[in-house]
């Protein structure tokens, strides 16, 4: 063997060793929420509403480890519906959760952006929550079904955008 190929079949053996996975006990700070102040943004990946599923129900529960000023939002249920007029509802039901302290008022805009960035439909929900308390709302978006298939066309990946705020309710 030559020198260069020793080397070359050195680096080989040690490459993978370099990348490996490693895995470890986990700690309460690990499951950590990730605290934010009002206003707080996140966008949902709606690629999921293209194929149906029982109940044409779709629950995001992935937000809830986002905590924006004492509120999380433990689940988002959408459920989509084609109504006789060829309109697509999804009716967004909306769960918030707020840690011990005090009463909050939580204000959410939801808004379904194209794969584009373009925003179309927006809904508000508005909240009045109890402190240790899950609290609910919901609204729903409307839209043509041509216009809801435009969203999926291609390799497009529609989002839905919600922007949370949330105000003391002292």
């Amino acid at each position: 063997m030559s020198i260069p190929f020793k080397h070359l079949a050195l680096g080989f053996l040690l490459t993978p060793l370099m990348g490996q996975i490693t895995a470890r006990q986990g700690t309460p700070a690990d499951m950590k929420q990730s605290p934010f102040t009002s206003p707080l943004v996140i966008e949902l990946p709606l690629d999921r509403l293209k194929a149906p599923e029982p109940g044409d129900a779709y629950p995001f529960t992935d937000q809830d480890t986002f905590v924006c000023d004492d509120v999380s939002i433990p689940l988002i249920l959408i459920r989509k519906s084609i109504g006789f007029s060829k309109q697509v509802k999804l009716n967004i039901k909306t769960s918030v959760y707020v840690r011990p302290s005090y009463d909050r008022k939580v204000t959410i805009r939801y808004t379904l952006i194209g794969a584009d960035g373009t925003p179309g439909p927006v809904t508000d929900q508005e909240i009045s929550a109890e402190e240790k308390k899950h609290s609910t709302d919901s609204s729903t978006l409307e839209l043509s079904k041509e216009a809801f298939e435009g969203l999926f066309k291609g390799d497009a990946h529609p989002k839905l955008k919600l922007v949370m705020t949330v105000v003391s309710d002292r």
